[in-house]
């Protein structure tokens, strides 16, 4: 009786010890009770940005392939920033509608080399004329041609690789509202349809696309020949309601590029690579390597310095829901010989 009595208090403390401990262990830390794992709080992430952007995958596989990749561009933008975040007017990134697109892929999509043909002489209108050596001392410290509603409205090439036709019909539409004084909204369509000098959704070249729309006599309004980004047969009956007589190819220089669009906003091409996850601020010469091809085309409206940092205005074909309403700023007058991304190596315009 007395081992037992002696047992029985060396025993209960022990076993009452193993229930405290037990229960313990299954009690919520205030960690785990509080702070989701790094995986739960990426794939709440991605859960609000699927219903921002109305993303809807075929299957869960697809699905789960597409977090993966959200979930490394997702590192990627937030190790960004965090470099960048003390810069003045430095280019931000963030979780746009290409966030769960991989950046070959997205490149496969939208970015294709802008190859200058060797027929066309570099800084030559169609006639053969040189180009003028517009002189700048009357240029402006900045410009905006978007403020004396000459610019078109931004708008979407979608998954086609269409950035060429873009960039041509805003350089007419605007050269056009600045000779004749109406804003004309231009068909890409009729240009990826038509026009077989270039290759629809897999890329070309605007002097191209200036060439030929002075042969077919112009270009139609979007309204009459609509976008529907992809390639179909040319209409037979079309009717060109805004005409060019030419094209001019600006020289490799920031000061060349500055004179031009002082008169008019400017195609370009450039490195696009940074721009997919662009959110805001100025691209710099950090943002791509120096001599990079350029893979994309748009079109300058304006240039304007912000603290100490002359940068240009740029109006791009992703849509108003991507940069800055559907516009990005990227360096001017920098120490590369191409620009910031090679922007000036494909510098051109319309004349009318």
């Amino acid at each position: 009786m007395a081992f037992y009595t002696s047992m029985s208090q060396f025993l209960f403390p022990l076993i009452w010890c193993s229930i405290l401990i037990c229960l313990s262990s299954g009690f919520p830390t205030s960690e785990s009770s509080v702070s989701p794992s790094k995986a739960e709080q990426d794939f709440e992430m991605f859960q609000q940005w699927m219903a921002e952007h109305g993303r809807v995958y075929a299957n869960s596989e697809e699905s789960n392939t597409r977090f993966q990749i959200f979930q490394r561009n997702l590192k990627y933008i937030t190790v960004t920033n965090a470099k960048r975040s003390n810069s003045s007017g430095a280019y931000r990134l963030g979780l746009n509608k290409f966030a769960d697109m991989s950046p070959e892929e997205f490149k496969r999509v939208y970015l294709h080399p802008l190859e200058v043909p060797t027929t066309i002489a570099p800084a030559t209108s169609r006639s053969g004329h040189r180009q003028p050596n517009n002189s700048c001392e009357n240029a402006p410290s900045s410009m905006d041609w978007r403020q004396k509603r000459v610019v078109t409205p931004v708008k979407n090439q979608k998954r086609c690789g269409s950035c060429w036709a873009f960039a041509t019909t805003g350089a007419i539409e605007s050269a056009n509202a600045i000779r004749n004084g109406e804003l004309v909204r231009l068909s890409e369509q009729e240009l990826l349809d038509c026009d077989l000098t270039n290759h629809a959704c897999s890329g070309g070249f605007p002097v191209t696309a200036f060439k030929w729309v002075v042969k077919n006599g112009g270009l139609s309004k979007e309204d009459d020949y609509p976008y529907v980004g992809e390639k179909g047969h040319c209409k037979a009956e079309k009717k060109s309601v805004v005409k060019i007589n030419g094209y001019q190819r600006v020289k490799q220089s920031d000061h060349a590029l500055l004179c031009a669009i002082a008169n008019q906003p400017i195609t370009v091409g450039l490195d696009a690579t940074p721009l997919q996850f662009y959110q805001g601020g100025i691209i710099d010469g950090e943002s791509c390597p120096m001599g990079n091809q350029p893979n994309h085309a748009v079109l300058i409206v304006g240039y304007d310095s912000k603290d100490g940092k002359d940068y240009w205005i740029v109006k791009n074909s992703w849509g108003e829901d991507w940069g800055m309403n559907g516009y990005f700023l990227i360096q001017r007058n920098s120490k590369a010989p191409n620009g910031v991304c090679s922007i000036n190596t494909a510098a051109s315009y319309p004349t009318i």
